[in-house]
């Protein structure tokens, strides 16, 4: 039975961004943002990480969680959910009720960021559909459950991979993938897409791109992005507090992408830029 430290940071609206800049400049990379509140979990003994988070970040609370503790205690509250006008979210635990036209997601996120339910999740899923993704090869960078890449191959694309720091996420994503049925499509990579030269040779070009993760982290992927997209590829950006839009955009710019189109829900920005006109 896995135990873990839960590590909750208090923020405001104001302070979210540079809690989370700090957190990635000491090499926090995997974390969660849930309303007021940063979320990070750290293995049980791990006192000298929850030193420097103590150091890094006060006031700070930490309780020990079983794995399954955790899953037990948010289950009760995450239910179908539907996204746009294509997608309906299902927890693989919930009894499926009649998906309509929509296509159905089944996710088991356990300890990894992808529930759907966030605004910055939610954002991507509704330009997602909007998208020609017909045989498209697609990348999820910061990929958490799996949840952009797996609903692009629901959708229609013809491979994805996914990529994140925490090797317990792309464990998820795996298993996420195998519930839908779509694991021969599905690659996974537990590494650091920023500084890993062979990570990202092994990854390859892409059609669509998705980065669902934070401002900083986004404005230092855009110079490598972009050599990792095909000719009029699409790049779509969450995670975005609203007021690090405009240094989103700059940074983009800069790196030879334009901006398509914006939008904003409840404080979070999401961006598509495309490499190249096609």
């Amino acid at each position: 039975m896995s135990q873990w430290l839960e590590v909750t940071l208090p923020v405001t609206p104001e302070s979210v961004d540079d809690v989370c800049a700090r957190l990635v400049a000491e090499g926090f990379e995997s974390f969660q943002i849930e309303d007021i509140s940063v979320i990070l979990y750290l293995p049980t003994g791990d006192t000298e990480n929850l030193g420097r988070l103590r150091r890094l970040c006060p006031p700070l609370t930490v309780r020990e969680r079983r794995e399954e503790e955790w899953s037990d205690a948010w289950k009760q509250y995450y239910k179908p959910t539907p996204i746009g006008e294509r997608l309906l979210i299902q927890p693989v635990w919930q009894p499926l009720e009649s998906p309509g036209n929509r296509m159905v997601y089944l996710n088991d996120p356990g300890m990894a960021f992808g529930t759907g339910l966030h605004a910055s999740t939610r954002l991507c899923l509704e330009l997602l559909e909007t998208l020609d993704l017909a045989v498209k090869r697609v990348l999820d960078v910061g990929c958490g459950s799996g949840i952009l890449g797996l609903c692009a191959l629901l959708l229609g694309a013809g491979g994805a991979v996914g990529v994140d720091i925490d090797p317990h996420a792309a464990r998820i994503a795996e298993k996420n993938a195998r519930l839908n049925g779509v694991e021969a499509r599905f690659t996974t990579f537990a590494g650091d897409f920023i500084s890993d030269d062979s990570l990202r040779e092994s990854a390859g070009g892409f059609d669509i791109v998705f980065s669902n993760i934070i401002a900083d982290i986004i404005i230092m992927l855009a110079p490598v992005i972009a050599p990792s997209m095909t000719d009029g590829a699409l790049w779509v950006a969450s995670g975005i507090i609203e007021g690090r839009l405009d240094d989103v955009l700059s940074a983009a710019n800069a790196a030879g992408l334009t901006t398509q189109c914006v939008r904003v829900e409840d404080g979070w920005a999401a961006v598509q830029f495309a490499c190249k006109e096609p």
